[in-house]
């Protein structure tokens, strides 16, 4: 299974495409393209809208799918998960919903200004909005490698640290934050980024130090638009719920979380596929996926350091413990841009641009691997990189 493409049509499609671009997005693997369209052709009810057989049964699959991406994400329970559209809709509801009352008697919030942007802006919005009720937004810095600044961060908390938001794997450096390691005030809330770690690494939120999180489906072999967030139960109270908007009769109440977050008619043909990627995900295994990961992270990185004016950008990868698979890296004298091209021509699709990061970055290239990749796929890379490097 690990490094095999034979469940990606996508990818058998294009037998000589070597795609190293998961953390932009993952292809649908078989079973998850299967349950879709299981979803499609069956009866097409709005889930809970109704009291006639349809209605509920869709009702009930969203139910146990919702228990199936919180048992996967480390929930306690399953109402602390509600579906959203993507990570960036899930953030901004957190912020939106979530944040005014966490910040009524005012407080700081700490953000990473180096921070994927949809990570942080909903947070920025919010401190600018109420900036009159004494909200401060607090920025910590990360190093050159993309390790969050320890002594920063530490510089950065007080006693008046009401929220702490934070990414769990950088979506350019691949870096893993270790809360444990951070200088986080006993009475803050801590609001986790698990975009680029959910589906790569074992989450256990239920036993973190984040009571926020935010997941990004289409990063996981999910259906594109589809997402949750988590809030654990001690803050649903803090939750402000439209109840003109939301979906009423006592069938839909899950939880405040739910009434607020899945305001409307719900996505039950999404929610349903992502349930079916993390069932897909665990019948491999994360701890194998990561380790998976960590030999073609450390192979690049080894290959890579050939490669005369190739600088990596993250720290030093350790094969025998699991990674997040992203590497990125910068050759001298050439634009990312053109090194991507260049790659392109030969078949290896990577990223290259602002990476959805404040300031420019037009010299990097990110590479990302997933399941499906292998030692060949490594090896194109380096080969179209050490072309690239001859250029200069």
């Amino acid at each position: 299974m690990l490094g095999s493409r034979e469940l990606f049509p996508a990818l058998t499609a294009e037998p000589d495409l070597v795609y190293l671009d998961a953390a932009s997005g993952t292809p649908c693997p078989e079973p998850v393209i299967a349950q879709l369209t299981a979803e499609l052709r069956g009866p097409a009810a709005n889930p809970g809208r109704g009291g006639h057989p349809w209605a509920r049964d869709a009702l009930r699959r969203v139910e146990d799918a919702r228990a199936a991406v919180a048992a996967f994400l480390g929930a306690s329970f399953p109402d602390e998960v509600a579906f959203t559209r993507g990570a960036t809709g899930a953030m901004a509801f957190l912020a939106d919903r979530w944040g005014p009352a966490a910040l009524a008697n005012g407080g700081d919030i700490l953000y990473c200004s180096g921070d994927h942007l949809s990570t942080v802006r909903p947070w920025l919005r919010l401190a600018k909005r109420m900036r009159h009720q004494g909200v401060r937004a607090v920025a910590y810095r990360r190093d050159r490698l993309g390790r969050i600044d320890a002594d920063d961060f530490a510089r950065a908390a007080s006693d008046r640290t009401a929220v702490v938001v934070v990414t769990d794997v950088h979506n350019l450096h691949g870096t893993r934050t270790d809360l444990a390691e951070l200088a986080i005030p006993p009475e803050a809330t801590v609001c986790l980024d698990c975009s680029q770690s959910a589906g790569r690494l074992p989450l256990r939120l239920a036993g973190s130090r984040a009571e926020l999180a935010v997941v990004s489906g289409h990063k996981m072999f999910g259906p594109p638009g589809t997402g949750t967030v988590y809030v654990r139960r001690g803050q649903h109270h803090r939750i402000a719920v439209d109840r003109a908007a939301a979906r009423s009769g006592p069938a839909h109440h899950v939880s405040p979380l739910t009434d607020a977050a899945e305001e409307g008619s719900l996505d039950g043909v999404g929610a349903v596929a992502l349930a079916s990627a993390t069932a897909f995900v665990d019948g491999i295994g994360l701890d194998r996926v990561g380790g998976h990961l960590a030999g073609l992270a450390a192979r690049f990185a080894d290959g890579a350091a050939r490669i005369g004016g190739v600088t990596l950008l993250g720290p030093p990868v350790e094969a025998d413990c699991a990674h997040s698979g992203i590497a990125a890296f910068s050759l001298d004298g050439q634009a990312g841009a053109d090194v991507a091209f260049a790659l392109e021509r030969g078949g290896v699709y990577v990223r290259a641009g602002d990476h959805c990061l404040e300031g420019a970055r037009d010299d990097v290239v990110r590479a990302s691997f997933h399941l499906y990749n292998d030692e060949n796929d490594v090896d194109r890379l380096l080969r179209g990189l050490a072309a690239a490097a001859e250029r200069t």
